[in-house]
């Protein structure tokens, strides 16, 4: 994590079961992965497995009722991240916990002005999914 970095303070809970799941961190397996997520004594670090760079530090920390993640250190290097905002930033850290690391559904973060054609193109970049082909759903009338 580079000097120039953002402090963000959290309310985050986790369960025993849930960190055990959440430390065991996610090792690229192919150049389409875009992170690497690794927890070392208190801190999960998520780089881009590409360049390397440290994005976000979260801190995880136990406490009576499970493990409590309250502090996030957010990369302020322009040529390593561009934080959108700070709101974005937790929303991102978020799903990458939930939905990558623990395996629950959770909508991906889409920046609020951006158009909604770029999203697809946004999400990609950023998880390094093609969303190309996939499912599509659509809600049709004589329902159940």
């Amino acid at each position: 994590m580079p000097d120039a970095r953002k402090e963000l303070l959290l309310d985050g809970q986790y369960s025993r079961e849930e960190f055990v799941t959440i430390s065991q961190g996610l090792v690229p397996q192919s150049p389409a992965d875009k992170w690497f997520i690794y927890l070392e004594g208190e801190w999960l670090y998520f780089h881009r497995s590409a360049s390397g760079s440290c994005i976000f530090q979260l801190q995880i920390a136990p406490n009576d009722d499970g493990y409590v993640a309250d502090f996030l250190l957010v990369n302020q290097d322009p040529r390593q991240y561009r934080s959108l905002s700070d709101e974005y930033d937790v929303a991102l850290v978020s799903y990458l916990v939930d939905a990558v690391l623990l395996g629950r559904f959770a909508p991906f973060p889409q920046p609020e002005h951006f158009a909604k054609d770029d999203h697809a193109k946004h999400q990609q970049h950023v998880m390094g999914l093609d969303l190309s082909g996939g499912l599509s759903l659509r809600l049709v009338n004589g329902n159940r």
